[in-house]
C-alpha cells in the first residue's frame, strides 16, 4: 500500500496541534483564576410563551438552576406575546391570555428580571404569508427591505425554496418611516409593562448586499446627489470620470448611511427611556465578530457601548469551532476598553454542539474575564432538560441549597 507522505504529515501535525492546544487550555484552566459571573442569562423563544403551563415550566428551571435574567421573545414575526393596539396577536395564543403579563409575575414572584425580547427589522421567514390582514407585511409593502438588484423583499415567492444564507422579509431601517414605527411598537411595551429591559434582537441588516429600499435611496440621493445602486454597479467609478477619493468618499458615506439608520432606533429608544424616567435596561443580541458585525451587517454596537446608547451587548458568539469562538472573544478583549468589556453578556449555543461543549466555552468565557453569559436556549433542549447539566455546572450556581 502507498502511503501519500504530505497528507500523512499533515494529518499528524494537525493531531499535535490538537493535542498542544488541549494541554495549554487545561494547563491554563488549572491555574488561571475562573471569575465568578454576575450574570447568568436564558433566552426563552415565543412558542414556550403561548400558554401559562410552559411558561411555568421555563422560569422554574431558570429559578431553580440559578439563571437571574430570561429573554423572553415577545416579538417574532411581527406579531404580539401581549396585548397590543398596534400590532396583531400572534394567532395561537387565547384571546384572554397575556403571555408577558403572566411572565411579569411569575418572573418578579421568583426574583428573575424579565427581558422583553423583541425581533426589530424582521418581519416574516414562512414559507406562506402572515394569516391576518392587518399584518404589516400585508399593509405596509413599502416599508421592506429590497437588494441590491432593487427586487424588494415583498415580492419573494415565499413558497419557492430560497437560498441557505437568506433570513426571511426585513423592514428597511432607510425607509425613514420604519424607526419611528418601531418606536412606536417598542414603547407601548415599556409603557404598559413593567419589564425590567429591552432586548434588541435582528437590530441589522441582513446582508450587505440589501439596504436598496426606493425610498431610502432616494433619502441618499437628495443628501448627495448620487443614487446609491450606481455605487454597487460600478457607475461611480474612475473608469467613468470620477475621482478615486470621490469614490471611496461615496463607497464609505454609504455605508455609514446605512449603519447610521440603524443606530437611529437604538437611540431614539436611549432618549425614550431616559426622558421617561423609565428603570428599564436597553440591550442588543449582537453580530460576534465585533469588526465584520460594523462592515457587513452595519451593526455598529461597539459605538452602541462606547457611547451609552445600550446598558450592555450579547454577542451571539455560537460558534461550534472553537477557533472562531474564541477568534471573537481576542476580538472585543483587544477593541473594547475594560469598562465596556464588563457590559459584555456572553451569548453560547446549546443547539449546534453538545452539551460539553458548550459548558467548555462558558469556562473559556470565565477564563477570559467575562462576567456574564447568556445561554441559547431553553428551547433547544426543553424536552430533555437534563441536558443543560454541564452547561450549568460551568456556570457556577449563585447560591447553596
Amino acid at each position: 500500500m502507498r502511503i501519500n507522505i504530505r497528507l500523512f504529515s499533515k494529518h499528524i501535525l494537525n493531531r499535535a496541534l490538537i493535542f498542544i492546544a488541549l494541554f495549554v487550555f487545561f494547563s491554563e484552566l488549572s491555574n488561571a483564576q475562573l471569575v465568578d459571573l454576575e450574570t447568568r442569562c436564558l433566552w426563552i423563544i415565543r412558542e414556550t410563551l403561548i400558554e401559562p403551563t410552559t411558561i411555568d415550566t421555563a422560569f422554574y428551571y431558570a429559578y431553580e438552576n440559578g439563571y437571574d435574567c430570561v429573554f423572553v421573545q415577545v416579538r417574532g414575526r411581527g406579531d404580539a406575546f401581549y396585548q397590543s393596539e398596534n400590532v396583531p396577536m400572534h394567532p395561537d395564543i387565547a384571546i384572554d391570555f397575556d403571555p408577558l403579563d403572566y411572565a411579569l409575575r411569575l418572573g418578579h414572584g421568583l426574583g428573575l428580571e424579565v427581558h422583553a425580547w423583541v425581533n426589530s427589522y424582521i418581519l416574516w421567514s414562512s414559507d406562506f404569508k402572515p394569516d391576518s390582514s392587518n399584518h404589516i407585511y400585508h399593509t405596509k409593502t413599502e416599508w421592506t427591505e429590497a437588494n441590491i438588484h432593487g427586487k424588494m423583499d415583498w415580492r419573494i415567492d415565499l413558497s419557492q425554496p430560497q437560498s441557505p444564507q437568506w433570513e426571511g422579509i426585513y423592514l428597511s431601517p432607510t425607509h425613514p418611516e420604519v424607526n419611528p414605527y418601531l418606536r412606536t411598537v417598542f414603547n407601548e411595551i415599556i409603557d404598559n409593562y413593567a419589564v425590567d429591559g429591552l432586548h434588541l434582537d435582528y437590530i441589522r441588516f441582513q446582508d450587505d448586499f440589501y439596504g436598496y429600499n426606493p425610498k431610502g435611496r432616494e433619502v441618499f440621493n437628495e443628501k448627495y446627489n448620487i443614487d446609491p445602486q450606481d455605487i454597487a454597479r460600478g457607475i461611480i467609478s474612475p473608469r467613468f470620470g470620477w475621482e478615486q477619493t470621490f469614490v471611496d468618499s461615496m463607497d464609505f458615506a454609504w455605508d455609514q448611511f446605512r449603519r447610521d439608520a440603524v443606530t437611529q432606533l437604538v437611540k431614539m429608544l436611549r432618549e425614550d427611556i431616559e426622558n421617561k424616567g423609565y428603570d428599564v435596561e436597553l440591550s442588543a443580541a449582537v453580530k460576534p465578530n465585533i469588526n465584520v458585525a460594523k462592515t457587513r451587517w452595519f451593526q455598529d454596537w461597539e459605538l452602541w457601548l462606547e457611547t451609552g446608547l445600550i446598558d450592555f451587548a450579547v454577542p451571539m458568539n455560537y460558534f461550534k469551532d472553537i477557533n472562531y469562538f474564541n477568534t471573537c472573544i481576542d476580538l472585543m478583549k483587544n477593541n473594547l476598553s475594560l469598562e465596556d468589556k464588563d457590559k459584555i453578556i456572553m451569548g453560547i449555543a446549546t443547539y449546534n454542539q453538545d452539551a460539553q461543549s458548550s459548558a467548555d466555552k462558558v469556562l473559556l468565557t470565565r477564563l477570559n474575564g467575562f462576567r456574564g453569559v447568556s445561554i441559547f436556549s431553553y428551547d433547544s433542549h426543553k424536552y430533555n432538560l437534563d441536558w443543560f447539566q454541564p452547561v450549568n455546572d460551568a456556570l457556577g450556581y449563585p447560591f447553596e441549597y
